[in-house]
């Protein structure tokens, strides 16, 4: 029997209500492929590369800031 075939109830009472989420859910579209993020963030932290650890660090969490907004 596959779990999409049980009801609510029968789910809650064998606690399979997480399995049930996990195998109804719709799969992630993504606009970049792996290797495309991959290759971009090589690109920007190559911009960044003549500063210390800790400059980057710091410069990286002011753009998350800003890209919260």
């Amino acid at each position: 029997m596959n779990i999409t075939e049980l009801d609510k109830d029968t789910l809650k009472k064998l606690g399979l209500t997480e399995e049930y989420k996990k195998a109804t859910r719709k799969p992630r579209v993504q606009k970049f492929s792996k290797e495309q993020v991959r290759s971009n963030a090589l690109k920007a932290l190559g911009l960044l590369a003549s500063f210390s650890q800790d400059e980057r660090r710091r410069i990286l969490n002011h753009a998350i800031q800003l890209n919260e907004v």
